[in-house]
């Protein structure tokens, strides 16, 4: 091999280790939104600061400075309530954080405290009804983070009859009438409607 090809090969070589070392100076792109793990279920469950308040929920009002205006209260079909001293109020649809702010502002409008403190906690949430094909059909108390299968189990388990492949919900809240198929893993929130219909054989 004469010394002009040799020379040749090596400044090939030399320019292609250049290219390569310039490349991996040069700043990269962002990584994709694509690639970035999604939520897992247990995180997109709802946070109570979102929860909204409904019928059926039960409210700890606590009054700090004047504990005899504090007590619970279940908000009633119309989605009310009537703390002590405030008369009745509407908290259909409201965080507890937006209760307490409303509370406050009527306690100190109506000249009952000057400087009013008080929480809103959430006692109980609204209950959750399973129908058809089970023991004992009706509404239950909600148990957070229970899913199909233990609704079915509170419920005395499914009857002989049951089509346990065709069960559905319709979520709190949902037009009337529009249900969605489940299976037993499915989350069940509060207020939802689970209906277990009969085998047709």
């Amino acid at each position: 091999m004469t010394f002009s090809k040799i020379l040749s090969r090596c400044t090939a070589a030399l320019l292609v280790a250049m290219a390569l070392a310039v490349s991996a100076c040069e700043p990269q792109a962002p990584t994709s939104t694509a690639t970035i793990q999604q939520p897992s279920q247990g995180t997109q469950n709802l946070r109570l600061g979102d929860y909204r308040v409904a019928p059926g929920d039960r409210l700890r009002v606590v009054v700090l400075s004047d504990a005899e205006l504090s007590g619970e209260y279940e908000v009633d079909s119309v989605g009310m309530i009537a703390p002590r001293m405030a008369g009745r109020v509407a908290v259909l649809g409201m965080s507890t954080a937006e209760i307490e702010t409303m509370l406050a502002d009527r306690y100190r409008s109506g000249g009952y405290l000057r400087t009013p403190r008080l929480s809103v906690d959430l006692v109980s949430r609204r209950p959750f009804y399973i129908l058809g094909e089970v023991s004992r059909p009706g509404s239950f108390p909600y148990v957070s983070g229970i899913n199909v299968v233990q609704a079915v189990a509170i419920a005395g388990g499914y009857t002989r009859r049951a089509a346990k492949t065709r069960v559905t919900i319709q979520r709190f809240n949902a037009t009337l009438g529009q249900e969605e198929t489940v299976n037993e893993d499915t989350p069940v929130g509060p207020g939802d409607v689970i209906r277990v219909p009969e085998r047709w054989f």
